[in-house]
């Protein structure tokens, strides 16, 4: 595979320590702003509910003091009323809270899960060149499931919590100041235990996250590969290297659970140590008369309720820090450059002739190595071109650079006349059909991957199409023809059918220009003969260039380009190049010797 030289942080995702929460947060948020609305009215809701926690203690205060205290039954009952209206309530919006953060958060991921998918297909080549699939699929769904958390269960639920603290320690000195200073006396221990835990929860939730993303690259890579895995019997050897991975990811979480679970009970014994105090410094003054039984009862109720925010901010810090890993890979992304962005004001050329020019053009995937060495070729409307050489001639990276896949270091290549960097790289890739020699199918019905869900594309043409290349008896051959499920890249059909499907699809969209990448390499005689045949009817007249390794299928190019090391050795017909004795000429004996030997064996 080739790998570009500069992978910019995408190949390992480094760590780094900068500390990024008010740039990353500041961009989150701007996520929110099209739901200001849903916003403030789940503010208001979490308002309320925050006021509701607050009633139950005090009214159990009354209930004590101004009820039990006095036997005022008929007062107590209507206390208990209350109270549980105040129940009935708090459910009532914590209920509305959930839904409404909820259908925030998934309105918000619905837009940053389109941005990033959006984002992706528009990268160039050389991007999926160096970035590993299954870390792109852990940004487009694991962080982002991440980051939704932090919208459902992070920032808006933090300004409950502290409201729900401001009011907590609002009613707490207007009932008593003096046993208000003992529970806040405690306060300097819980800002040290939270300080701490900050310090080295940020660090393991990134590793955590960088971990993640390498194992889902490899798992990902495997079960792409899982047949060539079992076929070089690498079985043990990947699962060991799984295992290994596997087991640091479970260390990264150990280690980011390990904080959790030691800052968690040192806010439990902070919390008891506040309740100790009050109730011996508290009860001290009931016993004395200088406190209400039902105000010491209440401070023990808002104490449990206050150290409760407390425990949640630290959670919620969790989740924080999870989202901000999380979001510098998706932010990250998003601000990757697409590589080969369309131009300001893209030309469209207004001819369809189908006239191709390769203008001193030097490429190389790596500084310094270069795969074209100051090519130079013009192919004439309407004239078909056979590009053939040794694997690493550079002929598909020829192609490659006329599609726009890749941009040329020096030189240019036209299409029509126009620089291809100035085509709309839409309007190019409409104007130039290719049939690859890999060909990708999706999950779907056949028909739908010959017309790639265009509706602009009926089912009548598909079926035109399918019969003038003459292909249609073997599509309805496959069990429910047209309607058939295409499997997961298409891996229920042969290889053979496969390139019949590409090599129509790319012809529903009538090129100006067609790109053969060994289309019949994978197909048996007879298929190779019906394909051969429509190929001579429909080249004729369009522009046609063709990769060969088979030389006995383009004997009838009108020309062929031999290609060696990046540069055109030979130019010719078949004739012509057979005549000359060199490399196109050693080539094709060689090859009929390969295949008559080939022949042999099979007849032994």
């Amino acid at each position: 595979m080739r790998q570009a030289s500069d992978a910019s942080g995408i190949l390992e995702d480094e760590i780094r320590g900068r500390t990024y929460d008010i740039r990353l947060m500041t961009r989150l948020m701007g996520y929110l702003r099209p739901h200001v609305g849903l916003v403030l009215l789940c503010l208001a809701v979490l308002m309320v509910d925050s006021l509701l926690d607050l009633a139950g203690p005090y009214l159990t205060k009354v209930a004590i003091d101004d009820c039990i205290l006095r036997k005022d039954h008929s007062g107590l009952l209507q206390i208990a009323f209350l109270y549980m209206l105040a129940s009935i309530l708090g459910f009532a919006s914590q209920y509305l809270r959930v839904y409404l953060l909820q259908l925030t958060g998934q309105r918000v991921m619905i837009r940053l899960r389109m941005e990033v998918f959006d984002h992706i297909l528009r990268m160039s080549q050389s991007f999926f060149d160096r970035t590993p699939v299954g870390r792109l699929v852990t940004r487009a769904v694991q962080d982002i499931e991440v980051i939704n958390e932090l919208f459902t269960q992070g920032v808006i639920v933090i300004f409950g919590d502290l409201v729900t603290l401001s009011g907590i320690t609002v009613v707490l000195f207007w009932m008593d100041w003096r046993l208000a200073l003992v529970v806040l006396s405690v306060t300097p221990l819980v800002a040290v235990a939270m300080a701490l835990y900050r310090v080295r929860a940020r660090d393991a939730y990134r590793r955590v996250r960088l971990h993640l993303a390498r194992l889902n690259a490899y798992l990902q890579e495997n079960l792409s590969g899982a047949t060539t895995v079992q076929i070089f019997c690498r079985e043990e050897e990947n699962f060991r290297r799984f295992d290994t991975m596997n087991r640091e990811t479970r260390d990264q979480y150990l280690r980011s659970i390990r904080y959790s679970s030691l800052f968690f009970p040192c806010v439990e014994v902070i919390a008891a140590i506040c309740l100790g105090l009050i109730i011996w410094y508290g009860g001290g003054r009931v016993i004395q008369e200088e406190l209400l039984p039902g105000v010491l009862v209440a401070f023990i109720q808002y104490t449990k309720r206050f150290f409760q925010p407390v425990r949640d901010l630290a959670e919620k810090y969790n989740i924080l820090q999870g989202a901000m890993a999380a979001s510098e890979r998706v932010l990250g992304l998003l601000d990757t450059p697409e590589g080969l962005p369309d131009p300001p004001q893209p030309k469209r050329p207004g001819g369809r002739t189908g006239k191709v020019a390769f203008e001193d053009v030097w490429f190389a995937y790596n500084p310094g190595e270069w795969v074209l060495r100051g090519v130079n070729l013009e192919v004439t409307p309407g004239e078909t071109v056979a590009l053939v050489g040794a694997t690493g001639a550079g002929k598909s990276s020829l192609i490659g650079l006329m599609q726009r896949a890749y941009d040329p270091q020096r030189g240019r290549i036209k299409v029509e006349g126009t620089d291809v960097r100035l085509w709309s790289k839409e309007e190019l890739r409409r104007h130039v059909g290719v049939v690859p020699q890999d060909v990708f199918l999706f999950s779907g019905s056949l028909l739908e991957n010959l017309r790639l869900w265009d509706p602009r594309i009926s089912e009548d043409l598909v079926r035109e199409v399918a019969r003038s290349l003459g292909v249609e008896p073997l599509i309805l051959e496959i069990p429910g023809g047209y309607a058939a499920d295409v499997g997961e890249r298409g891996q229920n059909l042969s290889l053979g059918q496969r390139q019949l499907i590409a090599f129509a699809r790319a012809l529903l969209y009538d090129p100006a220009i067609l790109v053969l990448d060994e289309a019949t390499s994978s197909v048996d005689p007879a298929t190779e003969v019906l394909i051969r045949e429509a190929m001579r009817r429909l080249i004729k007249g369009r522009t046609s260039l063709i990769i060969a390794h088979r030389l006995s299928t383009i004997r009838d190019a009108d020309r062929i380009v031999v290609m060696q090391r990046g540069l055109i050795r030979e130019e010719g017909t078949h004739q012509e190049l057979m005549a000359i004795d060199g490399i196109y000429h050693r080539l094709y004996r060689m090859q009929q010797l390969v295949e008559v030997g080939g022949r042999h064996g099979a007849a032994q």
